[in-house]
């Protein structure tokens, strides 16, 4: 018998499918696809294999390639399951349940319908977990936890213990899995051998009836795991004394670094205006004494004394300083009393882009779209991203739809080409999702909407708000069809009430008539025509081309560096010729070089961030960390323009976010 025989070796058929729960404790991540790795091993052995997931507005989308019997259960479970959605992937076949009070009765359904001998794993967050486990009709045969031991050890035991004394056999996942494992198992196939084989040893571990009704690992685990947390509430009184002193420092260095971020466009600001002082602009020491005494005030007000809190500041002779460290000494009672130091450094800036496999970086809450199509700004509805007279149209179609009882919500929408090659990649099938440069999300245009319960109401309502239901095959999708065309010169500078027609809902015209309010009242007049036409050849926002030309020469045709740039745009020499400027004082030919330049950023980082700090700092520093280079220069370069184009209107989410860093 092969290994591969041995390690399986599944026990005999029983009258009910066999069914395992997943979920996650704590902050730990990646259940789901520790549960998608336990059912794809059972599917690559030609074991029938479910894979169950509850979860609120999403889609299972069929893979394009499956087993016959992930297909033959696909199809029996769409025919008799009274809700809830299949799809075949691999050797799985994926079902989504809607989360509510019939849950678990939609589950006993699912367990009876499927052939006994098949393998089902069901995952829910920890709220509805409790729920599967009591609920009698289940008869769950085994629980996987996947826990940060390090961070939940007490949270860990008593789930543990729990489960033990309900008989049901346990495991615990320390680790997630890697990035390729995981895309394996979510795609139905079994992760990589060495996974694979664990994954094979931990599902017979859960279901295999000779290994008793609690597995002996499971219980070692829950001895080691209550004897540590009884270490820890032996240390409980001191621990709790330099939690409340590191919560302080937290929490005053937040608030020190939320004063920056709310006072940066005053320091920013131009300490004159036509020789007149500006009464906006704030001074470098104006600035950090706002900062330090706001910090302060949270430390006092958190129970520290304010001769034990020190506030100090990193990047203070940057030239905008956007980061705030808290030190505060205090005292625990081990016996005797201990003196401790605790700190916390928060920064103010833009969430952090990170690089992915095609190379576009994509932001926290990028503020402008850019990576294909459009390359406006952009309004967030439920976290996802939409051109704003999209949004302002589905906030008046929400609100028309609660008035009903109907609760919508927005599951995606605006996509980047490099996010539609990557979503393709994973499901290579153009029936279910458009190849990169296809798609009409990259218009901003397009959302998918939810929960399944809302597609009755949204097919004999959306047209009134201007959505229009794309595809038949598709309930959720609805694209919005009054105002710009989607992907057009015109939608671009589309303001946030929307809603417009005519030409320029047609695409008509040159654009320019819709266009004037996409450049900001900064901008000489002799300077506009030139940023509007070089910012629709090269689909670049206008409001970012003005930004960069203040910050780089202050609209200054005739402007040399130290370091030898030179023109409004403040070519090097060397990316001039690259670029073919061939008179860098020539303002109009310099900023079409400038649009241009932007552009093949866009398109390399997918970050109006990523690709300013690329047209400061160059474009390898960019790419070493994936990230806005820590070079004061460049953070306050990028910092600056943010900051104008969101004093200027230019931008509809947030562009800085405070958080803790150390």
């Amino acid at each position: 018998m092969s290994e591969r025989e041995l390690l399986w070796r599944l026990p005999e058929p029983a009258e009910q499918a066999c069914l395992v729960a997943t979920t996650s404790l704590g902050d730990a991540d990646g259940s789901f696809a520790a549960a998608a790795a336990l059912a794809a091993t059972a599917g690559a052995s030609d074991r029938p294999a479910v894979l169950v997931e509850i979860a609120d507005g999403r889609k299972p989308r069929p893979g394009a390639v499956a087993s016959g019997v992930a297909r033959a259960l696909e199809e029996e479970l769409n025919s008799r399951l009274s809700s809830g959605i299949a799809a075949a992937r691999g050797g799985l076949c994926q079902v989504v349940l809607e989360p509510g009070e019939k849950t678990p009765g939609l589950v006993a359904e699912l367990v009876s319908v499927i052939p006994a001998d098949a393998f089902c794993v069901t995952h829910c967050d920890p709220t509805r977990f409790r729920e599967l486990v009591e609920d009698p009709r289940l008869g769950i045969r085994g629980v996987l936890l996947r826990v940060d031991l390090d961070s939940e050890c007490p949270l860990a035991a008593l789930t543990a213990a729990e489960l033990s004394s309900r008989r049901i056999r346990t495991r615990i996942l320390k680790r997630p899995l890697g990035w390729l494992d995981s895309r394996r198992a979510l795609s139905g196939v079994e992760p990589g051998r060495r996974s694979g084989a664990g994954f094979r040893r931990l599902a017979r571990a859960l279901i295999d009836q000779e290994s008793g009704q609690a597995l002996p690992l499971a219980l070692g685990i829950v001895a080691v795991l209550v004897t540590a947390a009884i270490a820890m509430v032996a240390f409980g009184g001191a621990l709790t004394g330099k939690a409340r002193a590191q919560r302080s420092a937290d929490l005053s260095a937040l608030s020190g670094a939320r004063s920056m971020r709310d006072d940066l466009p005053r320091l920013l600001a131009p300490p004159t205006i036509d020789g007149v002082p500006n009464p906006m602009h704030m001074s470098k020491s104006v600035y950090l004494m706002r900062a330090r005494i706001a910090a302060t005030r949270s430390a006092t007000a958190n129970g520290s004394a304010p001769w034990r809190v020190r506030i100090e500041f990193p990047d203070r002779y940057s030239y905008a300083p956007l980061k705030a460290r808290s030190v505060i000494r205090a005292s625990v009672d081990l016996g005797t009393r201990h003196p401790i130091s605790v700190h916390a450094t928060a920064e103010a800036g833009m969430p952090m882009p990170t690089m992915s496999l095609g190379g576009a970086g994509t932001g926290g809450m990028p503020a402008m779209a850019s990576g294909g199509g459009y390359s406006g700004p952009l309004a967030y509805r439920g976290g996802k991203p939409m051109r704003p007279d999209v949004a302002a149209a589905f906030d008046r179609m929400a609100a028309a739809a609660a008035a009903s009882g109907i609760v919508i919500s927005v599951t995606s929408a605006f996509r980047s080409d490099a996010e539609q090659a990557a979503l393709f990649a994973q499901h290579p099938d153009p029936t279910w999702v458009a190849p990169p440069g296809q798609s009409l999300h990259r218009c901003g245009t397009e959302l998918d909407l939810g929960p399944s319960s809302a597609y009755s109401w949204l097919a004999s309502n959306a047209s009134r708000f201007g959505f229009l239901k794309r595809y038949s095959w598709e309930a959720w999708h609805f694209g919005f069809a009054t105002g710009p065309a989607p992907c057009s010169a015109a939608g671009n500078p589309v303001p946030s009430a929307g809603g417009g027609g005519g030409a320029r809902g047609a695409g008509g015209g040159d654009g320019r008539s819709g266009s004037s309010a996409a450049v900001p009242s900064f901008v000489p007049a002799q300077f506009r025509p030139a940023i509007l036409d070089a910012a629709m050849k090269w689909n670049v926002p206008a409001a970012v081309l003005a930004a960069q030309l203040r910050a780089e020469s202050g609209f200054n045709p005739g402007a040399v560096s130290s370091s030898g740039a030179q023109g409004i745009a403040q070519f090097m020499p060397g990316t001039a010729a690259t670029y073919g400027l061939g008179n860098p004082f020539d303002p109009v030919a310099a900023i079409g070089a400038q649009a241009h330049l932007m552009s093949d950023l866009l398109k390399q980082f997918g970050s109006v961030e990523l690709a300013l700090a690329a047209y400061n700092a160059g474009p390898a520093a960019v790419e070493r960390c994936g990230c806005v280079p820590s070079i004061p220069e460049t953070v306050a370069y990028v910092a600056r323009i943010m900051a104008t184009l969101g004093g200027a209107g230019a931008l509809l989410a947030p562009v800085f976010e405070v958080r803790l860093i150390d």
